[in-house]
């Protein structure tokens, strides 16, 4: 019992140590607009989300590393699904969500 009691206090502390944060914002780059108020879902377990910050800022604190699904909910849009790598040792992971490179440019966009 001690050593499985042992144990577990070990790999508690080894997955605190190498969890990480994600920063990031929502922004379309093309039409220069943010999206302040977007809903952002992490699939970790259990499931994470937040809303971005008037400057459409958002942020997961201690995230364990791995590859996980990230959601976007905007009223206007149908739900954007994208992955984020969260590696060990690295206290910030970036993830800016450029709605621009997810969506068909239209005929009017300038490059």
């Amino acid at each position: 019992m001690r050593n499985l009691l042992l144990s577990s206090l070990i790999l508690s502390s080894v997955s605190a140590a190498d969890a990480a944060d994600i920063y990031g914002r929502v922004y379309d780059t093309l039409r220069g607009k943010t999206y302040p108020g977007a809903g952002v879902r992490i699939e970790t377990t259990p499931a994470r989300e937040t809303v971005s910050d008037e400057e459409a800022q958002f942020w997961f604190r201690d995230v364990p590393p791995g590859v996980y699904l990230v959601h976007i909910s905007l009223p206007e849009r149908d739900l954007i699904t994208g992955r984020v790598l969260v590696a060990s040792r690295r206290p910030t992971t970036i993830a800016n969500l450029d709605i621009s490179k997810i969506d068909p440019p239209e005929e009017d966009d300038e490059y």
